[in-house]
């Protein structure tokens, strides 16, 4: 009995054992609460994690940054901005070549592009969720690296990214806490039912704000949440579905997720199967507003299910959405109306 005791005791080391991967410089993972039903990370090392800066002087050809080298063209005395990408995503997106490109023409900045396609490109979902916790920690881990250096300071670092991405921005600050992120429509499945340390949460950075645009169900499943992430959410037009999306979920969206400023791109690849225009109306709103700060919010409001039936106008302090939104002393829930295509700010 004794022995058959001590094999049953073993046995139940190796399934402790089974719940949780170790990762070079990175820690462990496991599967307790949060983490719950989800499969366990893979390391970033078996991802292809890329990671490249761009500067003004430097705007093209980006310089590889790691954990352990910084490159001549990362300049520590200016912001770092990192952008990454979510689901079936790349760091060949369009989209993250259009935001960089706006980003510098707006102030010099270090803009950095992430990509991780060796987890987000697959198709079983649950993974690439799972996989913004390792994701998210190697770009915590560069960060960590800058500041080791003397090369830049917390204030300065700001994560910006869509649908999963915001969720890998989140693991970023909880492995070292950011200035500021800022979630485009963050994944709302498997996250929206889960506690906050699962993904983007406030505690992440000392401003978290969050462009909420596809969190209710239509059609299809809503690939966003209604859920509260951050310091400030902002619902443009309840949220939900987005002007001009009701009829063809795929307008202004092409297999790249790219998008000509004032026209629709024409594209001969196949579109992208994901329910997109709601969903990706955040990135074009963000990107909008980097250049042109108008997404202003007079409607501050108490409940993200009743809007605007929640909100007051008057002698409140107004928020920005998007890149503006740091200027602003205002946190909570806000709600503002948009059009369905460019120049989406109603002014």
């Amino acid at each position: 009995m004794l022995r058959v005791g001590v094999l049953f005791c073993m046995w139940c080391i190796c399934i402790v054992r089974a719940a949780e991967i170790c990762c070079p410089g990175a820690g462990c993972f496991n599967d307790n609460p949060p983490f719950g039903g989800l499969p366990l990370p893979v390391c970033a090392e078996n991802i292809q994690i890329s990671m490249r800066v761009y500067t003004r002087t430097n705007p093209t050809s980006g310089q590889v940054i790691t954990r352990n080298t910084i490159p001549p063209a990362f300049d520590g005395n200016k912001q770092a901005i990192f952008l990454v990408h979510g689901w079936l995503g790349s760091k060949d997106n369009r989209w993250l070549a259009d935001i960089k490109d706006d980003l510098l023409k707006q102030g010099d900045y270090n803009a950095i592009i992430v990509g991780w396609e060796g987890s987000s490109q697959q198709i079983w979902y649950p993974q690439s969720a799972s996989d913004t916790r390792t994701v998210g920690t190697e770009i915590g881990l560069v960060a960590a690296n800058v500041i080791a250096k003397g090369d830049s300071a917390k204030s300065r670092l700001y994560c910006v990214g869509h649908s999963l991405g915001s969720h890998v921005c989140g693991h970023a600050g909880l492995k070292t806490k950011f200035g500021r992120i800022t979630g485009l429509d963050p994944a709302g499945p498997l996250f929206e039912n889960r506690d906050w340390m699962a993904g983007l949460n406030p505690s992440s950075a000392d401003l978290v704000d969050v462009i909420h645009t596809n969190g209710v169900a239509g059609v299809v499943l809503n690939l966003g949440t209604m859920k509260i992430l951050g310091h400030v959410d902002f619902y443009p037009n309840g949220g939900g579905r987005q002007p001009d999306c009701l009829l063809d979920p795929l307008k202004g969206a092409n297999a790249n997720g790219g998008f000509k400023r004032g026209v629709q791109e024409a594209e001969t690849k196949p579109v992208d199967l994901t329910p997109a225009c709601s969903h990706m109306r955040a990135i074009w709103l963000y990107r909008e507003s980097v250049l042109t700060p108008c997404f202003l919010s007079r409607q501050q409001c108490g409940d993200q299910y009743n809007l605007p039936g929640s909100c007051t106008t008057g002698a409140l302090p107004y928020q920005s959405m998007g890149f503006a939104a740091s200027t602003y002393g205002a946190r909570g829930i806000f709600y503002l109306t948009t059009r369905g295509s460019e120049p989406y700010c109603v002014g």
